[in-house]
Parts: structure tokens; sequence; C-alpha cells
């Protein structure tokens, strides 16, 4: 499966901004940096390693424990960083793509919290088991700004408008679309991708969708540019199929 392309050029925030989110929505963890509330040592930083996944605006949703000290600490400040890594390539792990997302946290309520728990879930299936528990709940972190490395002599940092994207009707219909491409059009997703039958789509967004694999595996599909809808993402999905089958 190859990495898609941005249209945008790659010395431009919009390009750095877009190949971020891309990290993010392969991330199945990432390092959380928050603000200590404890008395003894008020507004150190403290990191903490976190499970992750990105609903389709590029928000990053988290499942959280209240007695966690991380949330402990957004309680009380809700600003945090959140560094996401590409999957390491060469034998120095500075080379590989990195990103981090800057903004502030928040805990959901209400239907807020069942979409996140949907996107959550379909990245994190195991966390069903705890997910209800009265002391945990989900959140969602809203982000500001963006810095992105893409290697030595590779950095640019970025605006949270142009991290975040529209996705029009894309979550309405996120059910609907992973029916079809898991169901009538599963071949041609697994085509494209070029994976065995025992991968399948657990999330769609308007930059392509994510698969999972055997014992938690994570791929994605991402296309050339983002869709803004469902139709333009089934006309992006339709091109990918094209492309392998010519």
């Amino acid at each position: 499966m190859e990495p898609a392309k941005s249209a945008a050029s790659k010395d431009g925030p919009a390009y750095a901004a877009r190949e971020a989110r891309l990290i993010a929505r392969a991330a199945i963890s990432g390092a959380l940096a928050t603000f200590r509330r404890a008395k003894r040592e008020p507004g150190h930083p403290y990191v903490s390693k976190v499970g992750v996944a990105l609903d389709g605006q590029g928000q990053a949703i988290f499942l959280f424990s209240t007695l966690a000290a991380h949330t402990q600490d957004l309680l009380a400040d809700g600003r945090c960083s959140l560094l996401l890594e590409a999957p390491v390539t060469t034998a120095n792990p500075l080379q590989s793509a990195r990103a981090t997302l800057s903004g502030r946290a928040r805990r959901l309520e209400a239907d807020e919290a069942q979409a996140a728990r949907a996107v959550y879930l379909a990245r994190h299936p195991s966390a069903a088991r705890y997910a209800d528990f009265g002391d945990f709940a989900f959140w969602a972190m809203a982000v500001d700004k963006i810095h992105f490395v893409g290697g030595f002599g590779s950095a640019r940092w970025a605006k949270g408008v142009e991290y975040g994207i529209f996705q029009g009707d894309i979550a309405a219909a996120r059910l609907r679309l992973l029916a079809d491409v898991n169901g009538a059009r599963r071949a041609e997703l697994l085509r494209v991708a070029g994976l065995s039958r025992r991968w399948r789509a657990i999330d769609v967004d308007p930059d392509g969708l994510t698969l999972g694999g055997p014992q938690g595996k994570i791929a994605r599909l991402n296309f050339p540019t983002p869709a803004k809808d469902v139709r333009s993402w089934r006309a992006r999905f339709a091109a990918c199929v094209k492309r392998v089958t010519l």
C-alpha cells in the first residue's frame, strides 16, 4: 500500500498539516504531555503513553480513567501535546517522520461521547471490556497547532485550521460505507490495499480508510486528496480501484 501524495508544496504548512494528520490516522498510541496538578510539582511537565484514535475531523480521541495522573492534570488544565510517530523504517529512528499535536483536551458527554466510543473501539476493540466502567470517560483533543518533522532538516509548523478537516456527511454515512467496502466491494478493497482476507475496514474518514488485521495490526489506505463528502469519498475509492486494475 503506497502512501498518499499531497498536492500541496512540501515546503508549506498545508503539506505539513496533511502529513501530520495521516501519521495520526495510522497511530494507535502516542506520548501525551500534560501539566502536573500535584501540589509538590505544580505545572511540571508530565508525559504518559496513551491509546489514541482520530475522528473524521482530525481530533484525537482518548479513553481515560479518572484515576490516571494525566486525567487529573487535564481536569485542572486542558492544555496538552501529543507526540505521534510514523513506523520506523531506518536504522536511525530520528530519520522517521513524526508529528506533535498541541491543543486542549476535554471530557465528552452524551452524543459526543457515543460518537467517540464508536471511533475509539473500532481502533481498540479490547477496550470494550472497560469502556463503560464508571471511572472511564472519552476525551477529545482539539488541535490548535502542529509540528511535523519529516526527518533530518525537514520540519514545519502549521495551524490547527490547516490541520483540521471538513468531513461533510461522511461521519453520518460511516457505517454504510464500512458495510459497502467490507461487503460488496471487499475484493476490491483487499486488492487495492494489497492485503489478505484476514483484514477488514474498521473506519472511514475524509482522508481514506483504516484497516484492521491479525493481532491488532493497523494499515491505512490514504487518498491523494481528502474527500469533501460521501459522493467524493466513493469517487476516490473507485479511482484507487481503477489504478490497480489498469
